[in-house]
């Protein structure tokens, strides 16, 4: 796990994560938000169990994503977590069941104004279809493009 850029008072992060599977992806990942102060300790076992309830794969042109989130009530304050992966996890398909997909990159969410759900989904779904911007996302090489984007969608 490495931070490449982190913008608490945009609320965004921004980190490279290396697992094995999703349980250990996101355990590291709501960890990050847990100590970052976005989260209450309860949020890791609540966006583990909702992944596997509600999965949030998306089969995107180029780089697939994932975008889990769980309740408001488990949230402190608002962000998002962007984890770049190292290797590509499997995450299953947003409302289908046993189709799956490849992710490379992770959106993970905190979000506590339910209200603010479908704004923040609405602003990272048009994020995920510019093929273009998920590259950049993914060789994190452009950071003051990568910082713009970021602050769009916090």
């Amino acid at each position: 796990m490495k931070k490449i850029l982190c913008d608490t008072k945009q609320n965004y992060l921004y980190f490279t994560f290396d697992c094995q599977d999703k349980q250990e992806l996101l355990t590291k990942m709501s960890s990050v938000l847990i100590s970052e102060g976005f989260v209450k300790e309860s949020y890791q076992e609540a966006v583990i169990a909702r992944e596997e309830e509600f999965p949030t794969g998306l089969p995107t042109k180029g780089i697939s994503v994932a975008i889990p989130h769980t309740d408001s009530i488990h949230v402190k304050r608002e962000g998002v977590l962007v984890g770049v992966l190292e290797r590509p996890i499997t995450f299953e398909v947003m409302a289908s069941r046993q189709e799956y997909v490849e992710v490379e990159i992770v959106f993970m969410l905190a979000i506590k104004e339910p209200n603010n759900q479908v704004l923040m989904l609405q602003k990272l779904i048009s994020l995920c279809q510019n093929e273009t911007d998920l590259m950049m996302i993914k060789a994190g090489e452009e950071l003051e493009k990568i910082d713009q984007l970021l602050r769009g969608i916090s």
